[in-house]
């Protein structure tokens, strides 16, 4: 059969809210596509019914459907955790970029050296948006399903609060004296605790165990 036939077996997952239709249930971006859950070429893998598969249809950009192509998961939820690590994963070293240099560290460089920079802030910047993206209400067969946000993420610096881990590393470099990529390093060795990360820091620099 082909993927037109299978289809039929599909209910359209479709965003409540106008501001929602069209985008990507994973990141937010723009959809071109339809993603099948469970992949169709996977789908006598779940035909059984002795596991559970949802059946349904998301709206998906073609970035994120590349991703999944390879992925067989029958439900929603463990599909949305899989694409997030693999876009974190992908654009690493943009992430990277956007939380360890500043603009106007950036425009001391040399004119090529910053085009890269910047380039790389912006797709750092826009891969963590879609990574924060919490998905849209949305139907499938007139059952409605309402999306929580996120809750903000709080990054502690001792008795300090931000809202981001970019804002947060660099306050901890600049007070404390560790160079942004040491002190990021240090964060995730340390249980992706600042205070740790800089307590261990100073331990090393003073010769402490």
């Amino acid at each position: 059969m082909s993927v037109k036939n299978y289809q039929k077996f599909y209910e359209p997952l479709n965003a409540v809210h106008s501001a929602d239709f069209n985008r990507c249930i994973y990141c937010g971006c723009e959809a071109a596509r339809q993603d099948f859950i469970p992949p169709i070429t996977f789908i006598h893998d779940w035909q059984s019914g002795h596991l559970q598969a949802d059946f349904i249809s998301v709206p998906s950009c073609n970035e994120c459907f590349d991703l999944l192509k390879n992925e067989n998961n029958g439900t929603l939820e463990p599909r949305i955790t899989v694409l997030k690590k693999r876009l974190a994963e992908k654009y690493k070293k943009a992430i990277r970029v956007f939380n360890h240099w500043s603009m106007e560290e950036i425009e001391e460089m040399d004119a090529a050296f910053q085009i890269s920079l910047k380039g790389g802030m912006r797709l750092g910047k826009e891969t963590l948006s879609r990574l924060q993206f919490a998905g849209f209400n949305y139907e499938v067969n007139g059952s409605i399903t309402r999306v929580a946000k996120p809750q903000h993420q709080v990054f502690n610096v001792f008795d300090e609060e931000f809202s981001s881990f970019r804002e947060a590393l660099a306050f901890a470099s600049a007070t404390y004296k560790i160079k942004k990529s040491r002190l990021s390093q240090l964060y995730f060795d340390n249980d992706e605790s600042f205070d740790r990360a800089i307590e261990v820091f100073h331990g090393l620099i003073e010769g402490k165990p």
